[in-house]
């Protein structure tokens, strides 16, 4: 649409300008959501001038500038105004959910100027009035985040024809889920206490705020909060009639057959839930739900599941699962044809084969053709299943259910809202390609936190082609100009952009390396605290930089803007910061107790200092925040799961006076001064500027005074003497101008409190000729995957730049489209990355590729690279897991956010080696390449990037 400017030109339509106010029409005829929406671009005029426009559904009332609302075929207004008009109103009419918005001049006897905004149906109508709110300058997040509406003096729209839609999915929207600890609790308790009589609920005066989010966003679908202590939807009779006047239609989750909310509304009068024993009953209790909800725009879920999110009873093995099931769907087709006046084919049905049931629909399940089949990711974002030839081409077309939020194997995530942009867009563009356009469904949990993840989203649904058209970091940049002007969005966009690969990297709720189902109790991270430059205080050394960083905007922000950036940003980045702050802090004063420092102790009370932090940042939101209007809404600590308590920290009891302690990198135990040969740190390579560490530390009770010698001048150390009181990081680092050719060795001899204790530097022997890009440093050479040093397309399929963030790097490679054929492992059409690589060692070395934890489309393909050097032998792999939730391996990936395998491959002379990675299959994303050539893995993420420096 055009710009919303102050000063009319000729054919612009002036809004408010110069003390005068367009009036609003909308037809007393018109749908009821259409009424509403005009209502609220009449309340968003006056939060963005001040003032407010009449309302009226007269058209003789009218004159001067008008905005004329409605659709078509149930607006005379419309109908006029549209009569001079340059829009082809037969084409309007025949789109699904479309608009127009259009400026028409003397459309109207005593009309000057309109802008007339017409919907090819009901739901078009609203999203044409709440398109004309955002680009004044409110938020679709006006309510639910806070966010400050732009304000303006004049809001004048200008001239032009301004056409959107039809929507790229169908049907798209939210599914609420597990709303224990915080829709639930804030809607019944703080929000709308009325509602919860005998238990709490969500009622009507919530739902209402929820539709009119979902019509900002123009989505269309709500799959309603359904858990065991929530009140069923239909327990409140206002609830449909909302979704009604809003004109949302209603569906229900993959464990809810037929708009039934089992673990509320069936009771044990009605005996067991088995179809195989109680059929009767059952069918009963569906019919009656069928009828009450037949003359309501609806889609039915088909299937069965338990009561709740587990398996199917009934059947013993698979055979007569499948043969249980086919029985309860054809059975439910029939109730659908007996409740409606149209056949069953037009009665829109999804089924979705979600969890087990996808083993039980690929055993044979005859789904009927016009029933929308709708794909499940593995509830981590990563899709599991997609349609085949043969599905794409069914009458009821595929859909989508992707997860935002989730409670289960192997650890929830239902805190904080995790999954980058750049992750939902790969997956559900690559379910779009696949044919997948009829239904999404995301599951955001609460709501709250997941604002921005779940408008990116509806974003793509609504339209696909131009949301994909630009990078996540361009859209977050967009949103973030919007939610908080120009001047910081750039800074909000990178902010969030760290804090998910931070996230990807590791989930907050994943910090304790806990498990549920079991539910384990939290264990040591895997984040290294002595190798590669200690791996843990660099992910605390990010998260510090993002904090302060976050913290700066929101020092500069109006104050205004502060509680909704508070919302959207901050309250997320502080606690994922201080999780990590939490387990990481308490895993070194476990470690450094051990090693007799003194300093253990500060680290077990920063442990526990980051704790209280996210118990008083939640507490903010809840009662401060908004003058406590979230009071309920975030919980940091959802189903009290072991990961949420203060770990298990260390302590020690310093001896008495002053004692020297020295610990190189790459070691656990501290120096004792009489090894033979010394503790060394990691070689140093003369490619590769990398410093490396040798803390000094306390072990009693007094200051200790200590000085630092190096044998070799060439040996750089950044302090050489002082005084500690806990500890000093020294850092080691080599002049190269003054080293020998050959390998040279040296020590670092630290003194203090009487002992001597000498830590061994080994620098690598410089190199003549040509090099490699990427060298062997300390027996290994690594390397992220978007730095290689040639591509080669593919026929078909090529590498292309990929802004999924990688778990250290900000971005990956990815083989696309997702669609392409796969190609033989001999095959010289695959698409080819090649890296040129130094190796010293010569012999067995292991080649590990670390993948998004991505899946193949479907059971029928597979998801393989294959890996040489030097155009050697191929080393096919594959990274699909059986994606189940109880396999072992599906677990550690999407823990760990990627998929890590290695190969084995001979090396018969050392010097440079090109490293091939080729792409057999579609929907790989490489995030890093690891060459262990004299080493193992020591640390969680691999070792740090080893290019060249030329």
């Amino acid at each position: 649409m055009g710009t919303i400017t102050g000063v009319p030109s000729d054919g612009d339509v002036p809004i408010v300008y110069e003390g005068a106010v367009a009036d609003l029409y909308v037809d007393e005829d018109d749908h009821e959501v259409a009424k509403i929406a005009t209502a609220d671009l009449g309340d968003d005029i006056e939060r963005v001038t001040g003032r407010h426009p009449a309302i009226t559904g007269s058209l003789e009332e009218l004159s001067g500038s008008v905005v004329i609302v409605g659709t078509v075929g149930r607006s005379e207004g419309v109908e006029r105004c549209l009569r001079a008009s340059d829009v082809d109103v037969a084409a309007l009419a025949s789109e699904r959910e479309s608009f127009v918005l259009e400026t028409v001049d003397e459309p109207l006897p005593g009309v000057d100027s309109c802008l007339v905004i017409a919907g090819s149906d009901r739901r078009g109508t609203a999203y044409g009035a709440y398109e004309l709110s955002e680009r004044m300058g409110v938020s679709p997040w006006y309510w639910w985040a806070d966010v400050p509406a732009e304000k303006r003096d004049a809001v004048v729209v200008e001239s032009g024809t301004y056409r959107f839609g039809p929507p790229s999915v169908t049907y798209r929207g939210i599914f609420l889920n597990d709303e224990d600890f915080g829709l639930r609790p804030w809607a019944s308790e703080t929000f709308a206490p009325e509602v919860a009589d005998d238990r709490p609920g969500i009622g009507p005066t919530t739902y209402a705020r929820i539709f009119e989010l979902l019509l900002r966003l123009k989505a269309n679908t709500v799959w309603p909060a359904m858990h065991p202590d929530t009140k069923a939807f239909y327990r409140y009779s206002e609830n449909p009639a909302v979704a009604e006047e809003y004109a949302i239609v209603v569906g229900t989750s993959h464990c809810e057959p037929l708009h039934r909310n089992n673990v509320d509304e069936w009771d044990d009068s009605r005996g067991e839930w088995n179809y195989a024993t109680n059929r009767e009953e059952m069918l009963a209790y569906w019919r009656e739900r069928v009828e009450d909800v037949a003359d309501s725009e609806n889609v039915f879920t088909l299937g069965m599941r338990g009561i709740h999110d587990s398996g199917m009873p009934g059947g013993k093995t698979r055979a007569e699962t499948i043969e249980l099931l086919q029985r309860v769907i054809d059975d439910q087709r029939r109730l659908l044809d007996d409740a409606h006046e149209r056949p069953v084919e037009e009665i829109p049905q999804v089924f979705c084969p979600y969890k087990e049931v996808l083993d039980v629909y690929r055993g044979g399940l005859d789904v009927p053709e016009n029933v929308c089949l709708l794909w499940p990711d593995d509830n981590h974002g990563y899709v599991r299943e997609l349609p085949t030839d043969a599905e794409r081409r069914r009458e009821g077309g595929s859909g989508m259910y992707y997860h935002l939020s989730y409670w289960g194997r192997p650890h929830d995530y239902l805190w904080l809202s995790s999954v980058p942009p750049s992750l939902v867009r790969t997956e559900l563009v690559k379910a779009y390609d696949a044919g997948a356009r009829d239904y999404w469904v995301v599951n955001v949990g609460d709501i709250k936190p997941t604002e921005t993840e779940l408008e990116f989203a509806l974003d793509l649904a609504w339209d696909v082609e131009a949301t994909r058209s630009v990078s996540s970091a361009e859209w977050l940049r967009e949103w973030a100009t919007r939610e908080f002007g120009g001047t910081h969005a750039d800074d909000i966009a990178e902010i969030l952009a760290e804090y998910y690969r931070l996230s990807l990297a590791r989930k907050p709720e994943h910090m304790g390396w806990s498990t549920v189902y079991p539910d384990t109790l939290p264990d040591e991270p895997a984040f290294s605290f002595v190798h590669e430059g200690d791996e843990a205080r660099r992910r605390i050394d990010a998260f510090e930089r993002l904090e302060e960083r976050a913290e700066s905007v929101y020092e500069a922000l109006p104050t205004a803007h502060r509680p909704s950036y508070y919302q959207l940003v901050l309250y997320q980045v502080r606690c994922a910061a201080a999780m990590s702050k939490t387990h990481l802090h308490a895993a070194r004063s476990r470690l450094y107790a051990g090693q007799g420092r003194t300093t253990a102790n500060r680290y077990a009370e920063l442990a526990e200092r980051a704790h209280r932090r996210i118990e008083a940042e939640t507490r903010y939101y809840n009662e401060d925040l908004r003058d406590g209007k979230w009071d309920g809404m975030l919980s940091h600590r959802p189903r009290d799961l072991p990961v949420f308590d203060v770990p298990a920290t260390g302590s020690l009891t310093p001896r008495g006076g002053a004692a020297l302690g020295v610990v190189a990198e790459g070691h656990r135990t501290p120096a004792r001064g009489d090894e033979s040969p010394p503790p060394s740190l990691p070689t140093f390579d003369p490619g590769v500027d990398a410093e490396r560490f040798i803390d000094v530390f306390t072990r009693g009770d007094d200051p200790l005074e200590w000085s630092a010698t190096a044998s070799e001048e060439w040996i750089d150390i950044d302090a050489t003497e002082g005084t500690v009181a806990g500890e000093r990081r020294l850092w080691v680092g080599i002049d190269w101008s003054t080293v020998p050719d050959r390998r040279a060795t040296g020590d670092v001899t630290i003194e203090g409190a009487g002992v001597e204790k000498t830590v061994r530097v080994e620098a690598a022997s410089r190199q003549s000729g040509p090099r490699g890009d990427f060298v062997e440093v300390d027996g290994a050479v690594a390397i992220e995957a978007e730095h290689y040093s040639g591509s080669t397309d593919g026929d078909p399929g090529v590498w292309t730049g990929c802004d999924v963030p990688g778990r250290v790097s900000g971005t990956t490679v990815a083989a696309e489209p997702a669609t392409f054929p796969s190609h033989a492992p001999g095959s010289d059409a695959a698409p080819v990355l090649e890296y040129d690589i130094e190796l010293s060692t010569v012999g067995s070395v292991e080649i590990e590729v670390h993948c998004l934890p991505t899946q193949a489309l479907n059971e029928h393909w597979d998801l393989r690279y294959a890996v040489s050097v030097d155009d050697g032998e191929r080393a096919v792999v594959s990274i699909d897991p059986d994606g189940g939730e109880h396999d072992p391996q599906w677990q550690r990936n999407v823990l760990r956010g990627a998929a890590i395998t290695t190969t084995m491959h001979t090396i018969e002379a050392s010097g440079t080696h090109t490293l091939q990675l080729r792409a057999l299959d579609p929907g790989l994303v490489v995030d890093r390449i690891v060459v262990y050539a004299d080493r193992g893995r020591r640390t969680y993420l691999g070792p740090r990037e080893t290019p060249l420096e030329k």
